[in-house]
């Protein structure tokens, strides 16, 4: 019978390809907000986006930001559960009872899962510009580290997860 397993059979993520992914996917993320504020710099003559150059507006371009962020990540986890990036490493986002999952858990999900890896990067940036100490880089990743080394330990999920009821699966190479 060629029909997949049940959810409870689904094979959980190894957590260096859940990173890889992750890595990919903020390149990609980059890559857009990239492109949206190139665009957007024809309307500023070039000109940074700051509150002295655009006044209000720069409220708006946060928040397109973190709508392009938004559709990025919440289209393909509702469509298919898989990101570009999950789609090269072979891995699925779903709901514990293994349905795709919904607006809400998407958004729970990056809610969550966002303000862990910005701060980690902003970290490991600020110790390549000298302008923090290995230590407190460090102190920036730990809240990815532990929600990590919690799944390892417990296998109940990370804090992403459990904050948005959903799971990253293995996906065979097959599928």
């Amino acid at each position: 019978m060629t029909d997949s397993p049940p959810p409870t059979a689904a094979t959980s993520a190894a957590t260096w390809r859940v990173l890889a992914a992750t890595a990919y996917d903020g390149l990609l993320v980059l890559s857009l907000l990239l492109v949206v504020t190139g665009a957007l710099h024809v309307l500023t003559h070039g000109e940074a986006i700051s509150r002295d150059r655009v006044g209000a507006w720069q409220y708006a371009y946060a928040s397109l930001q973190l709508a392009v962020i938004a559709a990025y990540f919440g289209v393909p986890w509702t469509r298919r559960g898989q990101t570009l990036a999950m789609k090269a490493w072979r891995l699925r986002l779903e709901a514990i009872d293994g349905s795709l999952p919904g607006w809400g858990a998407a958004l729970r999900r990056l809610a969550v899962a966002l303000p862990l890896y910005v701060l980690a990067v902003a970290g490991g940036l600020a110790y390549k510009a000298h302008l923090a100490g290995a230590a407190a880089a460090a102190a920036c990743a730990l809240p990815v580290i532990a929600s990590h080394a919690w799944q390892v330990a417990t296998g109940l999920g990370t804090l992403p997860d459990r904050a948005s009821g959903t799971r990253i699966v293995a996906v065979a190479k097959d599928a």
